[in-house]
């Protein structure tokens, strides 16, 4: 080395010594790796960007983009509440409680992304007649309330 020269010598520092205290593995709750924790929270961040606005009208209920809240996310009432009133109504319309038909409307509106309110519509006036509106505008309004 030259006397004159001002570079000074390379000293490493703490951090540097010991690099795998660098990599250490980061501890994951439930033992998740981070692909599968980031999936999960890719499909809360898509769940959360649907957001629901509540229509107030008939027309407004009952048009073609118009869809059911998500069944799992109305605060207000519980799927079993739902299911009881939905029996109530049918018992109502039809004089009989119809297991397949409460059973299939609550398929329905278990859906992702709530199901559309035409869709349950068509279906019910199959078996509700002129009922079927009255019958889709209730259950809207429960849901929503």
């Amino acid at each position: 080395e030259e006397e004159g020269s001002k570079k000074r010598k390379f000293v490493p520092s703490e951090a540097n010594r010991d690099i795998n205290v660098r990599k250490a593995r980061i501890d994951v709750v439930g033992g998740q790796s981070l692909s599968e924790i980031r999936a999960a929270n890719e499909a809360a961040d898509k769940a959360a960007a649907f957001t629901f606005v509540a229509q107030t009208t008939k027309e407004g209920i009952l048009s073609a983009e118009s869809h059911f809240p998500p069944l799992f996310s109305t605060p207000s009432t519980s799927p079993e509440a739902l299911k009881q009133y939905v029996t109530s109504k049918i018992v109502d319309y039809l004089g009989e409680e119809e297991s397949t038909l409460v059973e299939f409307i609550m398929k329905e509106l278990s859906k992702e992304g709530g199901c559309k309110t035409t869709a349950l519509l068509e279906e019910m006036k199959m078996v509700l007649d002129e009922d079927a509106e009255e019958f889709v505008l209730g259950l809207y309004g429960r849901m929503v309330q």
